[in-house]
């Protein structure tokens, strides 16, 4: 009984060459890992910072967070290396969400204080007690146990 063997297909590829995707070594992604955990640190240092550094902490913190995003969406999501349509729909995506997230927040500063007095009451400390009425001619004047 004679047996089969498979096709030789080494001439068939033998001009195929290997196809470098343009991923990065894995020492980038080390080097990469490692400027993340410095940022990270450096916003957590922002807890430790002066009283009188808040608001440039916040901008500080802002820009620190958009730097990581970008970070993190270019090496290892592979944006970097993907077709520029790809590209194009996230960034498209990444804006809208913003905006829409930025007109959000402007809504609710400023309909904050919106002028109108009746809304922007603060509460009273206790609520008052209800009115005393009369005892209705239902219920008999001696209680009414059983």
């Amino acid at each position: 009984m004679a047996t089969a063997t498979a096709p030789d297909t080494t001439a068939e590829f033998a001009d195929h060459e290997e196809v470098d995707h343009g991923h990065p070594a894995d020492s980038t992604y080390w080097k990469v890992g490692g400027f993340l955990v410095v940022l990270t640190a450096l916003e957590v240092s922002t807890y430790f910072w002066p009283e009188s550094w808040r608001k440039g902490g916040a901008i500080a913190l802002i820009i620190m967070m958009i730097i990581k995003f970008g970070t993190v969406a270019a090496y290892f999501m592979h944006l970097k290396n993907d077709a520029v349509i790809l590209r194009r729909m996230f960034l498209t995506g990444l804006i809208v969400a913003c905006t829409v997230y930025g007109v959000t927040l402007l809504a609710f500063n400023f309909y904050d204080d919106s002028g109108v007095g009746e809304f922007n009451d603060p509460p009273r400390a206790k609520p008052l007690p209800p009115t005393p009425t009369e005892v209705p001619a239902s219920i008999p004047a001696g209680g009414g146990g059983h």
